[in-house]
């Protein structure tokens, strides 16, 4: 193949023609030869070919920075041909596929026919419309120039996990400058780069929801993917990356081992939120947000209800909503002891300290506390965090109870209703519930299967030892909460009442 018919190949890709292009045994101007060359997006091969298209002479003319620059991307690009070569299953000739659809009903030629709508929609601003062109371009380069009609809640998926490693001003920044979408994502978490701000999330949602109810109008799409994908908030998006997972038990020995105790010895939320986090699987702003009043008993069980009731809570889904039995080791340790504390000091919350509320996550300070305490016990691997304790429990409980022989559903109905994964059956029964008192007992609390919780979390016997709870251990610091909440209740009361304005025709 020559470099007429190279160049050919490279504009057909250029304007979407082909996808997944692959070029063997190719050789540039200035003698570096690349066995393998593959072209994901059309971004992929305008940039190729550039590159393809400068003379060897040139390579004097530029400047030092310039060149280390372009032999950068070429490494880069070597790279990550050879990882996607050595990652990719056997596909069918992508020419061969994509004749057979025609562009207009492809990914880009939809993109195309979107913005363009967009544009004559003048109520939006330039700035609305370039923010999806952005986003799109993102969606383009993760999926490929796929059918629209075959663009599905997984693919959805795939592009809001790319927007949370995107870098900022990627395409101003040399480094990033003419990658493709999958290598600049794939550098960028090489790089550690920050995650984007939460208003930049939110934006990406907001356009790709845009992009996909218009392919719903259009008919070709029957369902929207966007609707099961839950927009971007501080509750679904905590200071850490959650990790896929859990401690390992030496990690989890380090994790409660003498520097624990020194670490959680101040913040009544660093020992008791860490406890109940790894012997009830919850996540982090759930147990964070505990109050005094979702502390219970039910049939004589302690526990503890996780619902969005009170003001500033949340649940992830209805699911989440549920009522958590308290594990033994919790309480030998003194936990019902210390809500006690939290209630006779006027508290409402059970760790008061953390701040919270008006769209504030209460998991936020704890989420980031943790993480940067295991970082000094060794475990610093990105995204290990307070969700390993949450797969920790689920992965120990799974075992035990698949040595017992239980089955895979079983298993995941008895461990689901422990860490909120398990959809509760709406029936009659569970709407009239009522305790041995006569009041009432909320759907979500299951009564009739409290004593299979109970047995399944008396399974879970982690490797470590809670370091002892001294009772008043945190009395300074609810005293400190308390202060501060009646200052707050004081000084909303001693706000100026708004005027109402006079009404028409009467005089003051």
């Amino acid at each position: 193949m020559d470099d007429t018919d190279i160049a050919e190949l490279l504009r057909k890709a250029a304007n979407g023609d082909l996808q997944d292009l692959i070029l063997k045994g190719v050789k540039l101007s200035d003698g570096t030869s690349m066995e393998e060359v593959r072209i994901d997006t059309p971004q992929d091969a305008t940039m190729f070919a550039e590159i393809l298209r400068r003379p060897a002479s040139r390579k004097a003319a530029v400047d030092e920075g310039a060149h280390e620059r372009g032999e950068r991307r070429r490494e880069q690009m070597r790279q990550s041909s050879a990882r996607l070569q050595a990652q990719a299953p056997p596909q069918e000739d992508p020419i061969s596929v994509l004749a057979r659809v025609p562009r207009k009903k492809r990914l880009s030629g939809a993109i195309a026919r979107h913005l363009r709508a967009l544009k004559h929609l003048r109520r939006l601003e330039p700035n609305t419309i370039m923010e999806s062109r952005h986003t799109l371009r993102i969606l383009l380069g993760v999926v490929g120039d796929m059918p629209a009609s075959s663009l599905n809640v997984d693919h959805a998926r795939e592009v809001m996990a790319a927007v949370e490693h995107w870098p900022k001003n990627a395409t101003q920044v040399p480094d990033y400058r003419g990658l493709s979408v999958k290598e600049i994502v794939r550098l960028s978490k090489e790089n550690k780069e920050p995650r984007p701000a939460l208003r930049t999330l939110k934006k990406h949602w907001d356009r790709l929801n845009v992009f996909t109810t218009w392919l719903t109008k259009q008919g070709l799409l029957q369902h929207n993917p966007m609707g099961a994908i839950e927009q971007p908030s501080e509750h679904t998006i905590d200071a850490e990356a959650e990790s896929r997972r859990p401690f390992s038990h030496e990690e989890l020995k380090a994790v409660f081992g003498p520097a624990f105790s020194r670490w959680a010895a101040k913040w009544p939320h660093r020992y008791w939120g860490v406890v109940l986090g790894l012997y009830s699987g919850a996540r982090v702003a759930e147990v964070a947000q505990l109050s005094v009043a979702d502390v219970l008993f039910v049939e004589d069980v302690p526990g503890y209800v996780i619902t969005h009731k009170i003001k500033g809570n949340k649940v992830k889904n209805p699911s989440s909503k549920r009522f958590v039995p308290m594990a033994q080791p919790v309480i030998d340790a003194g936990f019902l002891g210390y809500v006690e504390e939290v209630r006779a000091a006027g508290l409402t919350r059970l760790f008061p300290n953390l701040p919270g509320g008006n769209g504030l996550s209460y998991g936020r300070q704890l989420s980031r506390q943790f993480s940067a305490f295991i970082k000094t016990q060794g475990i610093d691997e990105p995204g290990m965090g307070f969700h390993a304790l949450r797969h920790y429990l689920v992965t120990h409980l799974d075992r035990t109870l698949q040595a017992q022989r239980m089955k895979l559903g079983d298993r995941n109905e008895a461990i689901g209703r422990i860490t909120g994964h398990y959809k509760i059956p709406d029936t009659t029964l569970r709407n009239t519930y009522v305790d041995e008192r006569g009041l009432p007992i909320p759907s979500f609390v299951e009564p009739e299967t409290l004593s299979e919780r109970v047995a399944t979390l008396a399974l879970f016997s982690p490797p470590v030892e809670i370091p002892a709870y001294i009772p008043g251990q945190f009395a300074g610091q609810l005293k400190e909460a308390a202060a501060k909440k009646r200052r707050a209740e004081r000084q909303e009361t001693e706000k100026p009442k708004a005027k109402s304005a006079p009404k028409p025709g009467v005089r003051r």
